[in-house]
């Protein structure tokens, strides 16, 4: 690990010119002015001018106080600081990785913890990480290139040979699916993010002139599973104040019954007797 970071350390001093363009591309992202970063962080606007244009150089602590107040994701924060000359500060491990040993207990509690119900691991750009059995269970005859890893869950859940077809709200479950990827994508500007949006757009091509007209105060998920039309409410965790880049970019997103007849059909727990291969 010590060695990666050194390297990549190496690569910012030799490629940087100043931290500048990125502080003000994040700033404008954020849609704040050099005034309201100001009023914010109590740094004048003369000096965050000096700063953006390069004719200030920033120090390590600034350049942390600035991420935080304009809340770039700890990716970012590590290009930021690389680009300024410094060594990055927030780890990027596997979650393989010994370091991660308790994180990944963490997750596999939440996933066995959260049984019966599909609960699902998944990244920034929704690639699936990891999943309990019953999660699987809604893929059965799915076509095998998306169920084949690496999984993407958004694109399984909007691809006409996904998920589509079995899902009964499927305009309404698209636009809200897509309205959260945007959402994200605000967050990140990740550009591999900003192509799957498109190609899931071109999937659902109703979605965003959808609104639910109905008295549910929590759109469902309405879906198809063997013959039976199942209703089920999301809840995402996230790891938001982790100081590890990878374990910062994970979500746990579990769907709860949102009726009595899909809780009596999810507590028998169907899928143990048959799982899909994708599960093992």
């Amino acid at each position: 690990m010590d060695a990666c970071r050194t390297r990549a350390y190496a690569r910012g001093m030799s490629t940087r010119v100043h931290a500048g363009p990125l502080l003000r591309e994040w700033r404008t992202r954020r849609r704040l002015s050099q005034l309201d970063v100001s009023a914010r962080t109590g740094v004048s606007t003369r000096h965050l001018s000096c700063v953006e244009t390069g004719r200030a150089k920033p120090s390590r602590e600034l350049l942390l106080y600035l991420a935080d107040e304009l809340e770039i994701p700890r990716r970012a924060t590590n290009d930021l600081l690389l680009t300024a000359g410094f060594a990055p500060v927030f780890s990027q491990l596997g979650l393989d990785a010994e370091e991660m040993a308790s994180a990944q207990a963490v997750v596999r509690l939440v996933l066995d913890g959260n049984g019966p119900n599909p609960t699902t691991v998944i990244d920034t750009r929704w690639n699936l990480i990891d999943a309990n059995a019953a999660a699987f269970w809604f893929t059965a005859g799915v076509s095998d290139e998306l169920t084949s890893w690496p999984i993407n869950v958004a694109r399984l859940s909007l691809h006409p040979d996904g998920l589509a077809g079995r899902i009964v709200n499927f305009d309404e479950f698209a636009g809200q699916l897509l309205r959260h990827m945007r959402h994200t994508l605000a967050a990140t500007h990740d550009h591999e993010l900003a192509d799957l949006i498109d190609e899931c757009e071109a999937y659902a091509p109703g979605s965003e002139r959808t609104i639910s007209t109905g008295d549910d105060i929590v759109l469902p998920m309405r879906i198809d599973v063997a013959g039976e039309e199942l209703s089920f409410l999301s809840t995402i965790t996230t790891f938001g104040a982790a100081r590890d880049v990878t374990l910062s970019e994970l979500s746990i997103e579990t769907l709860y019954p949102a009726d009595e007849r899909t809780r009596e059909i999810v507590a028998g727990q169907p899928w143990l007797s048959e799982i899909p291969a994708s599960a093992s």
